[in-house]
């Protein structure tokens, strides 16, 4: 699947440059994987962030076991919870006393229902995971200068789909609720998340051109707690097909977001299916007028202020024993 990838990332070497990553998703699945391949390449510091303790510190077990560079090397758990604007701002107030990331890379999954969960905020709850945190955590460190220069940020999840009518108004599509089946509300709820991921996705590189954010799909991975009855109807029968025919492990999947992030060639390209191969926003996305007004939707969700980008923080000092979080 991905062997220009490895043949690539034999060539790289991250030893020596101090660079930060922060992983959040990463206690399993695709966020472990990236972190253990970043931290066989030489990733000074990576930052863990997560719900479950115990599954962060095995992560981070892992990590110091891989890491090829035995002296300095620091690896972190943050536990946090993505459910609500409240616990975003605060997983954004804690990463952000990392300073000075150069990759952020986000895996935290919420995978659509078909029916609608509210959180404290009055918004599906999958959704707020899926979409909201994304756009919070990205927009909040960019704009309070946790960003390093030059940084790389990635969400993985489902890209390039629309939902032609979407309504900012209505982002948890409780106006369809009660139209058609478990499965019709579960796949415009994907395509609502895609929409949403591709729009603020593209105001950011827009916005903040000094970065580079990154969009990717990751097809059918199956991490450690994959479950094909957590899809509604006969969708339960596609995806494991699927997953027998085309699926991959996380292991070999991270090969390519961390090939995008340490080894590919400079390219305007942000945008990728799950063979790393370029790939358009959605047309919902691609309409400037949608973009601005969910860009001040989700902003208002979040209670922040607009304001400008703030310099990059830089936090790193010299420690007996190597570089260590100042």
């Amino acid at each position: 699947m991905a062997s220009f990838a490895t043949e690539a990332l034999r060539k790289v070497s991250l030893v020596g440059q101090h660079r930060t990553a922060v992983v959040v998703g990463g206690t399993l699945g695709i966020g472990a994987a990236i972190a253990r391949h970043l931290a066989k390449l030489g990733c000074s510091r990576i930052v863990i962030f997560g719900r479950n303790e115990a599954r962060g510190e095995a992560v981070l077990e892992d990590l110091h076991r891989i890491s090829s560079k035995a002296d300095g090397f620091v690896a972190e758990f943050v536990k946090g919870e993505l459910s609500d604007s409240q616990s975003m701002r605060t997983a954004a107030d804690n990463l952000q006393k990392a300073g000075g990331i150069d990759y952020l890379v986000m895996c935290q999954k919420g995978l659509p229902t078909g029916t609608i969960n509210e959180n404290a905020d009055g918004y599906d709850t999958p959704f707020a995971v899926q979409a909201i945190s994304r756009f919070t955590l990205a927009y909040l460190l960019t704009k309070r200068g946790a960003l390093a220069s030059g940084a790389s940020v990635i969400s993985i999840a489902a890209q390039g789909q629309t939902l032609d009518d979407l309504s900012v108004d209505d982002l948890s599509l409780k106006g369809r609720l009660s139209t058609g089946s478990q499965t019709t509300m579960f796949l415009n709820q994907s395509k609502r998340d895609s929409c949403v991921l591709d729009a603020f996705h593209e105001e950011l590189n827009i916005r903040y051109p000094q970065y580079r954010y990154f969009h990717l799909s990751p097809g059918l991975v199956s991490s450690e707690q994959f479950d094909v009855n957590k899809f509604p109807g006969i969708m339960k029968y596609a995806v494991w097909f699927g997953q027998r025919l085309i699926g991959t492990t996380p292991d070999k999947y991270a090969l390519l977001p961390v090939y995008l992030l340490t080894a590919a060639p400079a390219s305007s390209e942000r945008y990728f299916d799950s063979k790393l191969k370029p790939k358009r926003i959605g047309k919902w996305a691609a309409d400037p007028e949608n973009r601005e007004k969910l860009w001040k939707k989700l902003v208002s969700i979040i209670g922040e202020n607009e304001g400008q980008v703030s310099a990059p923080v830089e936090v790193w000092a010299q420690s007996e024993g190597g570089v260590t979080a100042g």
